[in-house]
């Protein structure tokens, strides 16, 4: 009989530990979800392969253009080079008795 008291007893304390444990744990989560998380992430670095562009739409409604020194390149145009025509096609100098102009050939095409 002494040893079965004794046996009640400590399993009695062990669910009471235990049930404690257990409010103590839903008060943490209760807590936990009332607190805003937030993760902040920083990429140093992306490496893109392959890429692939699905749809690619202009929409010009109206486009005006009076004088175009170079290109006009609507959209993505890679390897595309352009002669630069120069500002002044002629060339001028002072002189003793006034003003000289040097008028360069047409360049042929």
């Amino acid at each position: 009989m002494f040893f079965s008291r004794k046996y009640k007893n400590a399993t009695s304390k062990t669910i009471e530990e235990l049930h404690k444990e257990v409010i103590r744990l839903q008060q943490l989560i209760i807590e936990a979800e009332k607190k805003n998380i937030e993760y902040h992430f920083h990429f140093d670095h992306v490496d893109i392969h392959d890429p692939k562009l699905n749809q690619l739409s202009f929409q010009l409604d109206h486009l005006d253009v009076e004088e175009l020194s170079g290109a006009l390149n609507l959209g993505n145009n890679f390897g595309v080079t352009v002669k630069q025509k120069e500002k002044h096609p002629h060339e001028m100098k002072t002189t003793k008795n006034g003003m000289k102009f040097t008028f360069k050939e047409k360049e042929e095409k």
